[in-house]
């Protein structure tokens, strides 16, 4: 029985990251627990030219992570990172594109795309080129940062690309799972405080990757990678079938 695929394209919020880097995580390196984890082989991705890639076979999918810290949709595909992707793309694979954090970075212009531009890059070479391998694109509006309001509300992210993206989604009938909205809901559920212990606020000398500690509102530690990845798999599992 053919193990049903899953490619993951994204930034660092969905990337996986090596040891050294703990208690940094991305959703992408925390799916797998969600389907058969007891039984995961964990290896870098075959065919992929990159060493950030890693897969993850489980008993019923592959998982396979492309992400990269920084990336935009502009930059992923100017570096190569893209066309390395969609390359190993099959028929009826699902390929998962969560992006917004970096492309919205103005002082970046290697990384910056316009709200508009950046529904046409998604749709032209990201969408269009995953259906032509008669693949599924799953579109992931990006995850929220901790960041609340006056109101003790935490904040979507990036709405004019949130909006963007759910706009093509619906303009070509393509699945959307809206992450933004889902985290944007926990984090007020939980609250401001909880959320420390979600995203990288760290205390000097808590970990070797951050001996002088960190306050960090927009990256995963593993709970919140694991919690956030679980919002992902609820929703992929409802459109796989399983």
């Amino acid at each position: 029985m053919k193990k049903t695929k899953i490619i993951l394209a994204g930034d660092s919020t969905v990337q996986t990251y090596k040891l050294s880097d703990a208690p940094q995580c991305g959703w992408g390196a925390e799916l797998y627990k969600y389907f058969d984890a007891l039984d995961v082989c964990i290896r870098h991705s075959k065919g992929s030219s990159f060493d950030n890639a890693v897969s993850y076979e489980t008993s019923s999918v592959i998982i396979d992570n492309r992400a990269m810290a920084g990336r935009s949709l502009k930059s992923f595909s100017d570096e190569g990172r893209w066309q390395d992707l969609i390359k190993d793309v099959s028929n009826g694979d699902y390929v998962l594109i969560q992006s917004a954090h970096n492309d919205a970075y103005k002082e970046k212009e290697e990384r910056y795309l316009s709200p508009s531009e950046y529904k046409e890059r998604l749709k032209k070479e990201y969408v269009e080129a995953i259906l032509s391998k008669g693949a599924v694109p799953v579109l992931v509006t990006a995850i929220a940062m901790k960041d609340f309001d006056d109101n003790k509300v935490c904040r979507i992210s990036f709405p004019e690309y949130r909006d963007k993206m759910m706009e093509l989604a619906e303009e070509m009938k393509l699945e959307l799972i809206d992450l933004g909205k889902e985290t944007a809901q926990y984090n007020t559920k939980i609250g401001e405080e909880a959320c420390k212990g979600i995203y990288m606020n760290l205390d000097k000398d808590m970990f070797e990757s951050a001996p002088l500690g960190k306050e960090d509102n927009a990256h995963l530690k593993f709970e919140g990678a694991f919690v956030y990845a679980g919002f992902v798999a609820k929703r992929l599992k409802e459109i796989i079938g399983v």
